[in-house]
């Protein structure tokens, strides 16, 4: 992709080690955040998406970014412009494009 000013990145969460009695250990486990690519993110307000069930979702951003990225759907990104975030979110849908080798996340 030629213009991607954004990085897109993902949270991790790291789960709490256990002892030998099944106790968290402290100071083990946490969130951190991981970069996946540089991308490209949109405001979003126009395009609407219907579920099975018939509820109606308007995504609030349009991301893409070049390449197969390994996000799903359910999993929490945000976009980083520089040290600013551009936009963050639980990820609605993810498209993977073959032929112009893309792919394009809704959030």
């Amino acid at each position: 992709m030629i213009y991607s000013p954004h990085t897109l990145q993902v949270k991790v969460v790291k789960p709490l080690e256990k002892d030998d009695y099944g106790r968290p250990i402290p100071g083990t486990g946490g969130e951190s955040w991981v970069d996946v690519c540089k991308c490209r993110c949109d405001d979003n307000s126009t395009k609407e998406f219907t579920s099975d069930n018939g509820s109606v979702y308007r995504p609030a951003y349009h991301i893409v970014c070049s390449g197969k990225i390994s996000v799903k759907a359910g999993d929490s990104i945000r976009c980083m412009n520089g040290e600013e975030v551009r936009g963050k979110g639980l990820v609605y849908m993810v498209k993977q494009l073959n032929m112009l080798n893309y792919s394009e996340v809704w959030v």
